[in-house]
């Protein structure tokens, strides 16, 4: 005949279960904080439309930048933020913080060149790595050729924002390689200002013959436009142009 339990023993089976399977939660959940890994709300990629491909750095140079110190981690390629102890407590979000960056910088480049850079440990040297190796800085004749696409650009009865477009990147990638030299205010000012005249002349010199008019009227606005402006006028009248013609 089968022994049954008493109730003080049926009690005790049921404290000890209970115990069992409230210590086999806890173990669980302690190992599943443990291993989580760590959550970032940082994209993979830089969503710049623009990958570095040896020919364009200094145009991607200065659209990563921007976009590193919008997320205020331009500390992690300039130098401002060193690398902590390993046993210092921030030295764990430093190598997250590190990691994201340096990711950014690698997608953002072409495949081809990805295996020249992926090596170095640090954000910061993959940076400096691609400055060494792609940029050509006050290069005279890169400074020329792009001079010399300036001069010879024109409309040619294409778009007209297709055109301006084209003569404001040759210009980026002047200004790049020569920025203003002036140190006083007042001098940084003046330069400017005869550039953006020398540019307004050479915007309305590539125009088509059909707008030889709105042309003229640029030339005679007071006071003289800003390259931008004159190019909204261009385009305000060119527009006003073509309804009345159509």
């Amino acid at each position: 005949m089968a022994a049954t339990e008493t109730p003080t023993q049926t009690e005790e089976s049921t404290t000890d279960r209970i115990l069992s399977e409230l210590l086999t939660s806890k173990m669980a959940e302690a190992l599943s904080k443990a291993q989580a890994p760590t959550v970032t709300s940082e994209p993979a990629a830089l969503p710049i439309g623009i990958k570095l491909d040896g020919s364009n750095y200094g145009l991607w140079s200065q659209v990563v930048e921007m976009y590193i110190s919008g997320k205020d981690k331009l500390g992690y390629i300039n130098g401002e933020l060193t690398p902590p102890s390993p046993t210092d407590p921030s030295f764990r979000k430093w190598h997250t913080d590190n990691a994201i960056v340096k990711g950014w910088l690698i997608n953002s480049m072409d495949p081809t060149l990805i295996g020249n850079f992926i090596r170095f440990p640090t954000a910061k040297q993959v940076w400096d790595s691609a400055a060494t190796t792609y940029f050509d800085g006050g290069d005279t004749s890169q400074v020329y050729d792009l001079r010399r696409c300036v001069s010879r650009l024109r409309q040619a009865g294409g778009s007209l924002e297709k055109y301006y477009t084209n003569l404001q990147g040759l210009w980026r990638e002047i200004d790049f390689r020569r920025p203003n030299p002036m140190e006083c205010p007042a001098d940084i000012q003046r330069y400017n200002n005869l550039l953006q005249e020398d540019r307004v002349s050479i915007f309305l010199d590539g125009l088509d013959d059909k707008l030889d008019n709105i042309r003229s009227d640029v030339l005679h606005l007071h006071p003289f436009p800003t390259i931008e402006q004159a190019y909204a006028y261009v385009r305000r009248e060119a527009l006003r142009q073509m309804v009345m013609n159509a």
